[in-house]
């Protein structure tokens, strides 16, 4: 449900799996830049208009419509460049939308096409939206940012006594609490605890570092954070994910003209407009997956939005907390306090050349460009999807890129493109990073191919042995010839390498390594390396006779 926003990708992709965790997408996604530097006055300054040729000639026009053509053109032909199925882009100001493109289709077998009122799962750029739920009840005096989170809400426990009594509000939502979680735990089981569950799971979590001190991406955390408010006004535990879908839809959704947005991990019998999500397979050829489940981990990334939903909301932003309808939805100050960083996060030397600051607020990353120029912006990725957000106060400019690609390996490229190519043609910033950006997906793309011409049908007789169902809700299966790994909705098949090693040939995690081996005791086991090793349980039923 987003990302991890803890170090930077290099210029070449990566099919390793401690890249690939669908929503630690900044552990290796952030590419983009990483914030830093929003000046708690920034909120309530005026912007400067960002086509205006005199800022205080009055409100910013549009920019010429050849112009604006010129680098929609550029985003469409990278978009068939890298062979994706569809997305849809949005360029706005705080007083209009300067531009906005769907693309491509929604669905690869009906071919419909996708739409500006399209939902896609936008993941981890929900996180701003829970932030600004917060700000919402800091604005009532419900909460304050720098309140102890345990005098908010005296059931709250951290893995120890001293974090417990001085973790604050904003430190919840602010990936600095040194707390850290295993990859597996929000990468892939994200659907599997309650709400119950998650928050005393908490205290349970490895500490790595003193609060402040080390940026530390962590959905678990970010989740009880964003239940905090809730607690405070007294929801029962048992009650909390119904109750901030329903807050998120009074308090965010609705007030900032997000109409067709809502908690949801499943659009299907919800909407009738919804992207599929897709990642390539090892020959590069994009192939449907199941949605990813979220849960109770909501507040992390649980959005379900479209194009004009989402540049609904990144006006807000610009409109320090009014919305497009003129409504009051958040102080600008308290929406600004969510912007500011506070944390220092790794930026990638290859994409983000001319970046000289980047930290994480509460949601949100903040890049300082060597101009002075400030990006304010978050991505996302889940199964099948990658999103971006992002915004530029001080030239009163906005982006929102929503891609039906998986994240990893490839998904990301196509939002790296858009930002950059906007940043280096009307800004003069990191020029040349698109080129590079082109190339990095090609690479990645090749790197899959390498890795599928490595790769044949599993032997079922070498096989028959592990087939079963394992801790955590995995099951190993075959059909026929092709072996599969199961866990809740996900299929990852599974292919042999040459060197007798195993490899996801598909699905969320494709190429990531699988081991199969046996424990001390001879119980079967399944590894899914940089993840996690579970042992098998049972083994799988087979007909009588």
């Amino acid at each position: 449900m987003g990302l991890d926003a803890a170090t930077a990708v290099s210029s070449t992709s990566s099919t390793s799996s401690t890249d690939s965790t669908r929503r630690t997408l900044l552990k290796g996604l952030a590419a983009a830049g990483l914030g830093a530097g929003v000046g708690a006055g920034l909120g309530v300054r005026s912007p400067s208009p960002a086509w205006a040729a005199d800022p205080t000639d009055g409100p910013a026009p549009a920019a010429p419509a050849d112009e604006w053509d010129a680098f929609a053109a550029r985003v469409r032909d990278e978009f068939t460049a890298m062979g994706l199925a569809g997305a849809a882009v949005a360029v706005v100001s705080a007083d209009r939308v300067l531009l906005t493109f769907p693309l491509g289709v929604r669905d690869v077998e009906s071919r419909a096409p996708v739409t500006s009122s399209t939902r896609f799962l936008v993941a981890s750029t929900t996180k701003s939206m829970t932030s600004l739920l917060a700000a919402t009840h800091i604005d009532q005096r419900r909460l304050a940012w720098d309140q102890p989170a345990v005098d908010a809400w005296p059931g709250f426990r951290a893995p120890t006594d001293r974090l417990t009594r001085s973790l604050r509000v904003r430190d919840l939502l602010g990936m600095a609490t040194g707390i850290d979680e295993p990859p597996a735990l929000s990468g892939l089981h994200e659907g599997d605890p309650t709400a119950p569950q998650l928050l005393r799971s908490l205290a349970t979590l490895p500490v790595v570092a003193p609060p402040n001190t080390t940026f530390r991406y962590n959905n678990t955390v970010y989740s009880a954070g964003g239940y905090l408010p809730l607690l405070a006004d007294g929801v029962s535990a048992d009650a909390l994910t119904g109750t901030f879908a329903d807050e998120m839809q009074r308090r965010v959704y609705g007030p900032t003209g997000m109409a067709g947005a809502r908690i949801a991990d499943d659009p299907r019998g919800l909407v009738t407009d919804f992207m599929r999500g897709y990642a390539p397979d090892l020959t590069g050829a994009n192939r449907p997956l199941a949605y990813g489940p979220v849960g109770s981990y909501a507040p992390a990334g649980g959005t379900l939005a479209s194009l004009d939903d989402m540049a609904a909301y990144v006006r807000l932003q610009l409109r320090h907390g009014i919305s497009v309808d003129g409504h009051q939805v958040v102080s600008a100050q308290n929406l600004a306090e969510c912007w500011k960083p506070h944390i220092p996060v790794p930026v990638s030397p290859d994409f983000d050349p001319d970046v000289t600051e980047s930290g994480y607020g509460m949601g949100w990353i903040r890049h300082r460009f060597c101009d002075g120029t400030s990006l304010i912006w978050h991505n996302g990725g889940i199964d099948g999807f990658t999103s971006y957000i992002g915004f530029l106060p001080e030239h009163d400019l906005g982006l929102v890129v929503l891609n039906g690609t998986n994240p990893s390996p490839t998904g990301q490229y196509f939002y790296l493109y858009v930002l950059n190519l906007l940043l280096s043609e009307r800004f003069g910033l990191n020029k040349g990073v698109p080129a590079k950006v082109h190339a990095a997906h090609l690479a990645a793309l090749e790197e899959l191919r390498a890795l599928g011409r490595r790769t044949f049908p599993t032997d079922p007789g070498a096989t028959a042995p592990y087939l079963g169902h394992y801790e955590g809700g995995y099951r190993l299966t075959r059909s026929g010839l092709d072996l599969f790994l199961r866990l809740g909705p996900r299929t990852m098949p599974l292919g042999v390498m040459d060197d007798g090693s195993y490899v996801m040939t598909g699905g969320l995690l494709v190429g990531n390594a699988v081991r199969l081996t046996r424990d001390v005791d001879n119980t079967p086991r399944i590894e899914v390396v940089g993840f996690e090793t579970a042992r098998r349980t049972t083994g799988l039923e087979t007909p009588a006779g």
